[in-house]
């Protein structure tokens, strides 16, 4: 899973991971996800932070009930064959601050009765339960606005962060 920098916006290397960064299952727990299941645990790169209630620089995965405060910019597991900072740190980078940016790690299903969303150029952006961008209508902190919507031919989803 990935961020893609196309403008780069402020990168905040100070939070911690939450243990539940490390330990979330993305496949299988949501019913209209469509995440594969070699889809690794824990928080993916692309994927929301929010801030956790009570400790001082600490990222959780946000839902609809958190205030996010960025987007993960590496999988907290990292990959097999590289090493793994936020595992061996316990730190994670944060993309913040008016970046644009593209993801292949957003909702592709009404969290409420599972249809295919559809993405469009000027839509609003906010965070689902899942932890991910979502253009379903909320209530909630706008974290982008669509800039390039995805495809066959190019599934990553294209944003300028507003938050």
């Amino acid at each position: 899973m990935a961020l893609t920098i196309l403008i780069r916006g402020h990168l905040n290397a100070i939070p911690v991971l939450a243990d539940v960064c490390f330990t979330q299952a993305n496949f299988g727990t949501h019913p209209n996800s469509t995440l594969s299941v070699n889809t690794p645990r824990g928080v993916l790169g692309g994927s929301i932070a929010a801030a956790s209630a009570g400790l001082d620089y600490t990222v959780v995965p946000c839902t609809t009930s958190l205030e996010p405060l960025g987007l993960f910019v590496n999988d907290a597991a990292g990959a097999a064959f590289e090493n793994s900072p936020a595992v061996a740190s316990g730190k994670v980078t944060v993309m913040k601050a008016q970046a644009s940016v593209e993801v292949d790690v957003y909702a592709t299903r009404n969290a409420a009765d599972g249809a295919d969303l559809t993405y469009a150029v000027g839509d609003l952006l906010r965070s689902n339960d899942e932890g991910f961008l979502s253009n379903e209508p909320a209530s909630g902190t706008v974290i982008g606005i669509v800039t390039k919507a995805p495809s066959t031919a190019s599934p990553t989803l294209g944003l300028d962060m507003r938050i």
